[in-house]
């Protein structure tokens, strides 16, 4: 097999994210380029990026090796404007896009917590500042592309928070595609086919949660039910023996309406569970509701982080209500007979242990098994963080 170069992680990323108009794409129209020259495609973008912080990966700065990240931006406004919540660090002078100067930024850039913001100009590629991404309480989500470097020769591109593909001892690793359709389910049971962007990443917004247990180092259990279930589907009616353990929440804490809420769809919203929309608010500017909303749910995530951390489950509805926390899940409805971890080439072959691993790993493929609609998110003590869903009749251990 011939090694993968930048031109394959590139190809890797537009196929799984479908973006064959973005591939496509050129740079902005106010970007000069020279009159004999036709502007780059994003696809020629994002190999440059990828070529470049891959070099800069192993390059050294006053002897150290550094971990890197840029975030690229069509026009420099998308940092500064209201969506998405970036504070940009301005240069007064642009520097120039190369593997000399990243490895001199990336001390003061100091990924994870910031990106060099990276923007086509005047024909090629420049750093524009230093960016933090959601440096004030709105939650707004991106779309923007990343490229980080976490250690050398390890190039990993993500669109907005996601991981989408890393480039690893030659080979390509895609972890999201199996992911897909069911986020894309829960997603649109929570928007309801809303246009807003806002509205139609719910996904990131689950990925904060799971962040947050990472960053909280004390392990936990989310898990989502199916479309139409509720506790009932998972325990039996309440107070029966499966459902002493459970500490449900009445009402449920409304997810799913929350972003909704925050993306400004909520008049339309008919909601699959017992959340309601927010309905009417006290007299005040748009401003001022758009702050309330986005306080609202940067308080929902916090929240249902800290819930993690009481042994056993959150559960979650298919449109993002909490339900209950502290659960424990039931057992299979029939014998597990063997569990599969995913491989960085995207087989399901390898077989995984559950004797080697806690209760949570358990009770996260007792909760899928057979029941492929379901997805359970699980964060070890280690900050290890996966999925366990039921593929093509298996229960697969999929690494975050």
């Amino acid at each position: 097999m011939r090694p993968k170069y930048p031109a394959d992680v590139t190809a890797a990323f537009l196929e799984l994210q479908g973006q064959a108009p973005l591939a496509a794409q050129k740079l902005a129209p106010g970007a000069r380029v020279a009159p004999d020259e036709a502007p780059p495609s994003f696809a020629a973008i994002l190999t440059q990026l990828i070529e470049t912080l891959f070099f800069a990966s192993m390059a050294t700065e006053e002897g150290r090796l550094n971990p890197i990240g840029v975030v690229f931006a069509e026009r420099l406004a998308e940092f500064e404007s209201g969506e998405p919540a970036w504070d940009l660090v301005r240069f007064g002078s642009p520097v120039a896009f190369d593997a000399e100067h990243l490895a001199n930024l990336a001390p003061a850039s100091a990924w994870p917590r910031s990106f060099l913001a990276v923007v086509p100009l005047e024909g090629s590629l420049a750093v524009a500042g230093i960016a933090v991404p959601h440096g004030r309480p709105s939650f707004a989500l991106d779309q923007l592309v990343r490229v980080v470097a976490p250690k050398p020769g390890v190039v990993a591109v993500y669109r907005g928070e996601w991981e989408v593909v890393r480039y690893e001892r030659g080979a390509v690793r895609t972890w999201m595609p199996k992911n897909l359709p069911l986020l894309d389910s829960i997603e649109r049971t929570v928007a309801r086919d809303q246009a807003s962007a806002l509205a139609r990443n719910v996904r990131g917004y689950l990925l904060r949660i799971v962040e947050g247990m990472v960053e909280l180092g004390r392990g936990g259990l989310l898990v989502v039910l199916g479309p139409g279930e509720g506790l009932p589907q998972l325990f039996g009616e309440e107070g029966n023996q499966l459902d002493t353990e459970v500490k449900r929440l009445t009402p449920a804490l409304c997810l799913g309406s929350a972003i909704l809420d925050l993306a400004g769809a909520h008049e339309t919203h008919l909601p699959d569970g017992p959340c309601q929309p927010s309905g009417g608010r006290p007299a005040a500017s748009e401003s001022e509701h758009a702050l309330q909303r986005s306080e609202r749910v940067s308080r929902l995530l916090e929240l249902i982080v800290r819930l993690t951390t009481v042994d056993g489950a959150v559960v979650m509805s298919h449109a993002l209500d909490v339900l209950a926390f502290g659960a424990k899940l039931p057992p299979p409805r029939a014998i597990i007979s063997e569990v599969f971890a995913a491989t960085p080439d995207q087989r399901m072959d390898a077989s995984l242990s559950l004797d080697a691993r806690g209760t949570r790993h358990r009770a996260a493929a007792a909760f899928v098994a057979g029941y492929p609609e379901r997805i359970a998110f699980i964060v070890s003590q280690d900050g290890n963080a996966a999925t366990f869903q039921e593929i093509e009749g298996k229960v697969v251990y999929w690494p975050l």
